[in-house]
């Protein structure tokens, strides 16, 4: 049996399709609830976070009518579920994780069905898997759109897309490899339970700031600068040789002058303490001896001759 062939006419899949666009009505109308939309609103936002995704997928791939407008049973069950928001509240706790948790499988299949049904007509891979994502996350994105807030696919929220991703990729997998039809429910059972536990565990992607970089022109003058001074010394204490830089050639040289505290402040951040210290006849091994040279005190005394019997200082 073709994947796509299963996962349409089985009775038990087909229960679970039209169970998401129930429960995917029943968000949409708690969003609706929240915002105090009137009836018509709550009717079409049900709709459009029931429906949406698959209604793309059918128009991109000119399929004539979609299959959420030529079953009843789709649209009637994306109205009740936003009716069923409208007539009761549906805010508790336990609620929203039993919402959650067959949103999250609904999803799953979503992308499984989108996938195949590509591939089926045609689609080269890579389209196949982004239409097989749009089914799985298009309406809740076309529903955040709606009402005027960024779709929680963009970042910050449960790796939804990431889920339908791996299994978009999974289902070509066993579409490519000839593989037998019911391994696609795996599929939909790792992609599900990717997104299922990153919702628990609060997983996200990286952000843009977390790759982003920001060091400024002098900080990273400054790095290049200490990067070449550690390798100098490297090679001096492993030949005794020093490589000279000439200041009135070499602007970094130069730059150690600067007086850039942000940029130094960066420097000793990246780098921890200098070799130099280790190299005898560097300054900075002068300025770390005459440190670390004891006070002789205001009578001029060794500190050692004020030691007590037992060996401990006064």
């Amino acid at each position: 049996m073709d994947p796509l062939e299963l996962l349409i006419t089985n009775d038990v899949l087909r229960v679970m399709d039209l169970l998401g666009v129930f429960v995917m009505g029943v968000a949409a109308g708690a969003l609706a609830s929240r915002l105090n939309f009137d009836a018509v609103g709550f009717a079409v936002i049900g709709i459009i976070a029931g429906l949406g995704g698959g209604i793309v997928r059918d128009l991109v791939l000119d399929f004539g009518i979609p299959a959420a407008f030529a079953d009843p049973w789709y649209l009637a069950c994306a109205l009740g579920g936003a009716g069923f928001t409208f007539v009761i509240a549906a805010d508790g706790a336990w609620w929203r994780r039993l919402v959650s948790v067959l949103d999250i499988a609904a999803m799953g299949l979503w992308a499984a069905t989108g996938t195949a049904k590509s591939l089926g007509y045609g689609l080269d891979v890579l389209p196949a898997i982004l239409l097989g994502i749009t089914s799985a996350v298009g309406g809740g994105v076309i529903r955040d759109v709606l009402v005027g807030r960024i779709p929680a696919i963009f970042g910050g929220g449960p790796l939804y897309a990431t889920g339908a991703l791996v299994t978009a990729v999974l289902t070509w997998a066993v579409v490519a490899l000839g593989l037998p039809s019911p391994l696609v429910l795996i599929a939909v059972a790792v992609g599900s339970l990717l997104a299922g536990v990153a919702a628990w565990r609060r997983w996200t992607l990286p952000g843009h700031s977390e790759w982003q970089v920001t060091m400024s022109a002098a900080q990273l003058k400054r790095l290049v600068r200490r990067t070449r001074k550690r390798e100098r010394e490297r090679v001096a204490l492993e030949t005794g040789t020093i490589p000279v830089i000439d200041p009135d050639s070499d602007d970094l040289a130069d730059d150690a002058a600067a007086e850039d505290l942000d940029a130094a402040r960066y420097e000793d951040r990246v780098f921890e303490a200098s070799a130099a210290e280790e190299l005898p006849g560097s300054p900075e091994h002068g300025q770390q001896h005459e440190q670390r040279a004891p006070d002789p005190g205001p009578s001029g005394d060794d500190p050692a001759d004020h030691e007590d019997p037992a060996g401990e200082s006064r």
